[in-house]
């Protein structure tokens, strides 16, 4: 079973990588600017006009790039927001007192997880499924439910869909004894898996 859709390592590897290229950047900048750098750089004169007197750009340029720098860094903030972002952690749960000849069986505990793995398998044994990973989160009664189907491109998609709305869903919420639940269904299309021939 998948973990709850965690920033992917490529993307957490960017982020680092553009962090350290901003961080060296703002640094040279700085050392620039302070004129630290005169005794490794002679040339380098931090008084020097950025560009050449001749050329004079239009007095909205300066306007039309400070708004292009706020988009981007408020798009970058999303961004950084977005990677923070976690569900809810798995937890253990009490399901309802089982009756045995008009007597409570007992307290039986069932870990989110394990709920979860179950109801991937049953995802997974549908026509055309290749993988199916669950994560279930929140009160046991109303879990939310994650569901990342990984299915073949020539899948009935409109059955798969019915099948665990009508099927997979119903069951697990039945086991549960839950009233209710949301789910939020991603469902992935791969090329079918080839068999190779032998003889």
């Amino acid at each position: 079973m998948a973990a709850a859709n965690p920033p992917a390592r490529l993307n957490r590897s960017l982020l680092l990588l553009i962090g350290l290229v901003l961080l060296i950047a703002g640094a040279a900048g700085l050392a620039f600017g302070s004129g630290s750098l005169r005794s490794l750089l002679p040339g380098l004169d931090p008084s020097a006009p950025l560009l050449p007197g001749a050329l004079d750009p239009p007095a909205w340029v300066p306007w039309v790039t400070l708004a292009a720098a706020v988009v981007v860094g408020l798009l970058a903030l999303r961004w950084l927001l977005a990677q923070a972002r976690r569900r809810p952690r798995t937890s253990d749960w009490t399901l309802p007192a089982a009756q045995v000849a008009g007597r409570d069986a007992g307290i039986t505990r069932l870990h989110s997880d394990h709920a979860a793995a179950a109801l991937a398998a049953d995802v997974e044994s549908y026509d055309g499924v290749q993988r199916a990973a669950a994560v279930l989160v929140g009160d046991r009664t109303r879990p939310v439910v994650h569901l990342d189907v990984t299915a073949e491109t020539g899948a009935d998609l409109a059955t798969l869909r019915d099948l665990i709305d009508d099927h997979a869903l119903p069951r697990l919420l039945s086991a549960l004894g839950a009233e209710g639940g949301r789910t939020e269904l991603v469902l992935r299309l791969v090329e079918p898996k080839r068999t190779s021939r032998v003889g």
